[in-house]
């Protein structure tokens, strides 16, 4: 089935209410470790800032799975609900990001993070983000 191991590796991640602190950091310490850009390690650091704190391991299957059914994550996100807080998470945190006062910069790495890489930055907080799920 494609997106067993997502599904997996999504159920593995989300075991702790910490998991996305934790993840959040781990992403910055590997973004500082590959040297990137202090602008590039905060968007690592944000990336996430707008998952919902009552996100439950259900959120993130659902998630995976909506996925794999073209444009229905897309409208699934557009709701209140935690789980369209969840799916519309970069678009909302590069949102409240700006509201903080972060860099442009740093605000477009946030709302492209679940997007298809095209700049090498992008490729970069791509591979962190992956690599910092256990």
């Amino acid at each position: 089935m494609p997106g067993l191991d997502r599904v997996i590796q999504t159920w593995r991640f989300a075991t702790t209410p910490e998991a996305d602190a934790r993840h959040a950091e781990r992403t910055a310490e590997i973004l500082r470790s590959l040297g990137a850009t202090d602008d590039l390690v905060l968007a690592g650091y944000l990336h996430d800032l707008a998952k919902p704190a009552e996100t439950r391991i259900w959120h993130r299957v659902a998630a995976v799975l909506l996925g794999a059914i073209p444009g229905l994550r897309a409208r699934v996100g557009r709701g209140d609900s935690i789980l369209a807080r969840y799916i519309d998470h970069a678009r909302r945190g590069a949102i409240e990001a700006k509201k903080r006062g972060a860099p442009e910069h740093v605000v477009q790495l946030i709302a492209r993070h679940h997007e298809t890489p095209i700049s090498g930055e992008e490729r970069l907080l791509a591979r962190a983000d992956r690599e910092a799920v256990p």
